[in-house]
């Protein structure tokens, strides 16, 4: 039975009445999953509510999966519906992704070999016949739950030594800190298809459940293809952003290096 600041039996606190004007604003500005909703400050100042009562509305909200709450100068209260954004025009690294949502990555590492390539490698990588490539197969889980199967492919020549790291982290971050790699841009490729059984098994989903498939290659600054992966993200938890530019192509090249 709830009872008010004043311990009467049904009264309405203070933190539950925000939480109802909270729920309100969401839904008369009818936001989409993913969209920013506003700082506290800002929410705090439009409904009203002081920021502590509305910070106990929002921890309400975080619990049931409406919002999620995004710390740092491109954070926010943002609308949310569970799924974890996979951002297109970014060769940003998957944890720094997902972590930036405010969300909890951790990664296992399923096969991490050296081999000759296959045709399709070979072809996208520019490699010889006799050059051999390093696969790493990894799962990514978000909030302990399955999220992500990824394969890289990447030139074994260009990053000797590579599988002796731990590769449980950003592969980018670990390539740029390691072996002085300057990502320029990459091209990814993205299809809905169902889960094989194999799949399936790793992911945890039942067999011919939705996911994405991204295929992607990635260039360093001097033109040279330094990886071609093969990723599988859950439909069910995932969510495709991407951001279109004009024709002003220096704005455009700015933009993609900051």
């Amino acid at each position: 039975m709830a009872t008010g600041m004043g311990g009467e039996p049904g009264a309405v606190t203070p933190a539950q009445a925000a939480h109802a004007a909270l729920l309100r604003y969401a839904r008369a500005e009818m936001f989409h999953p993913g969209e920013l909703m506003g700082s506290e400050r800002a929410l705090a100042e439009r409904l009203g509510i002081g920021r502590a009562v509305l910070r106990q509305a929002i921890d309400r909200m975080e619990s049931e999966g409406t919002v999620r709450r995004v710390l740092g100068r491109s954070g926010g209260v943002f609308f949310n519906d569970g799924r974890i954004q996979r951002h297109l025009n970014t060769v940003e690294g998957v944890p720094q992704m997902v972590l930036h949502q405010g969300r909890s990555i951790s990664t296992q590492v399923l096969r991490a070999e050296m081999g000759l390539p296959q045709p399709d490698e070979r072809r996208n990588l520019q490699l010889g016949g006799g050059d051999a490539v390093l696969r790493i197969q990894r799962l990514r889980l978000v909030d302990g739950a399955s999220w992500s199967l990824d394969l890289s492919v990447l030139p074994a020549a260009r990053f000797p030594g590579l599988l002796t790291h731990s590769l449980t982290g950003s592969l980018y971050h670990l390539l740029t800190a390691e072996y002085g790699l300057e990502l320029d841009r990459a091209d990814e490729t993205v299809e809905a298809v169902p889960a094989v059984e194999e799949q399936a098994g790793v992911l945890g989903v039942p067999p011919a459940s939705a996911l994405l498939e991204i295929r992607r290659l990635a260039w360093d600054v001097q033109g040279r293809p330094v990886e071609y992966a093969h990723d599988f993200f859950r439909a069910d938890r995932t969510r495709v952003h991407m951001q279109k530019y004009g024709t002003n192509w220096k704005r455009t090249v700015r933009l993609g290096r900051e």
